[in-house]
């Protein structure tokens, strides 16, 4: 065996015992695939596979023990098909009755969705089981469990806290691990951008979406942000504005540990739930008043694709150069004085005088005659 060829063997070695101890290091992070493969290996707190429990509809319970002092941040990845939707409820060891962590989950956007839920160390309390309850048929397909815990965060006065940051440096609102419906955007400005929400609920993508942006004056540069839903990894929006055909959004592909990746061979193009999309908007291309902006979803790979799309949050940010400083009028200008003023002039300046009529000049010119011009 040559050198190369045994460099590259201790090199897959070492990576392979590097993978498998970072596995063993990873106890604050699991990830559970419904229906569940009983010869996967459990982390120390979780005691036992999954099982079907009892109650109204279809019901998966988690036997956990949580770890001291980490608040758990669980992504569930469910089909909203049919109306599904998904409770999540967490009952301590002696417990009479379980306590509801989230009612609904659901948006009712009818395709594969990801909701990400945090639940504080205090109100877990200790061992328990987390009940999760879909519609008629179980329709969670994926549960990620990560422990979480406080770390110091600076944050802009405007900014909210507290947010999650996962392990793969993915970073959640407080909305987005809450479990309740998002709120409504609002009109935003920072400095000398404004952001002006162009949707105020989820919405129907497929084919087409047509929203609204008036504006009472043209920008100097703008940008269009939006998130989707249901849009598969090979597929586009398109963006036009004002009948101006621009191009496709530049769609987030996360990063390949996130849950949303379904990972089957007939979903291998197919992510649950939403991705942030953006484009740059030409300026020129907005006009004060009424502006026509239109997504469409097209499918260069698969034109057979027959997917629901969502879209939410589209939100056009718009930059405007700075106002002038005028000048403020309301302060009181100083009286000034009544009739002629009064010029005074200043006495007239020395004439200057030359060697002929003394001075330091006429000194310095008698001294050089004096001595001859020489030393």
């Amino acid at each position: 065996m040559n050198q190369s060829a045994l460099s590259i063997c201790t090199a897959a070695v070492m990576t392979a015992v590097f993978l498998s101890g970072a596995r063993a290091a990873e106890q604050t992070v699991f990830t559970a695939d419904l229906p569940f493969d009983a010869a996967q290996p459990l982390p120390a707190w979780m005691h036992g596979p999954p099982v079907s429990a009892p109650g109204n509809g279809a019901r998966v319970a988690f036997r956990l023990s949580p770890p001291q002092g980490r608040d758990l941040l669980v992504h569930l990845v469910f089909d909203e098909a049919e109306g599904a939707g998904l409770r999540v409820e967490w009952q301590r060891d002696g417990q009479g009755a379980p306590e509801i962590v989230a009612e609904n989950l659901g948006e009712g956007i009818g395709v594969p969705n990801q909701r990400a839920l945090l639940i504080s160390a205090s109100r877990l309390g200790g061992n328990g089981t987390l009940l999760l309850q879909g519609g008629a048929n179980m329709n969670v397909n994926r549960v990620k469990f990560e422990w979480v815990s406080e770390r110091t965060t600076l944050s802009a006065s405007s900014r909210f806290v507290p947010v999650v940051v996962t392990a793969s440096r993915l970073t959640l609102a407080e909305a987005d691990v809450d479990g309740g419906p998002r709120p409504a955007l609002q009109d935003e400005w920072r400095d000398r951008v404004v952001r002006a929400p162009l949707t105020e609920k989820v919405e129907l993508l497929t084919p087409a979406i047509e929203l609204q942006a008036v504006l009472e004056q043209a920008p100097t540069m703008a940008r269009l942000e939006v998130a989707v839903a249901g849009v598969y990894l090979d597929q586009e929006v398109w963006l036009v504005v004002n009948n101006h055909e621009i191009g496709p959004l530049a769609i987030e592909v996360p990063a390949l540990d996130d849950p949303g990746h379904l990972g089957r061979a007939d979903r291998v193009s197919e992510f649950a739930g939403w991705r942030r999309a953006t484009a740059h908007v030409p300026a020129e291309l907005l006009l004060p008043g009424e502006n026509a902006v239109i997504l469409e979803l097209r499918s260069p790979e698969n034109s057979g694709y027959r997917n629901r799309t969502f879209v939410r949050e589209a939100v056009l940010e718009l930059a405007y150069p700075p106002v002038p400083d005028e000048p403020d009028l309301s302060l009181p200008v100083s009286d000034l004085p009544a009739g002629d003023v009064e010029l005074i002039e200043e006495p007239p300046l020395p004439p200057v005088q030359g060697p002929e009529t003394g001075g330091p000049a006429g000194a310095l010119s008698e001294f050089w005659n004096s001595i001859g011009g020489s030393l």
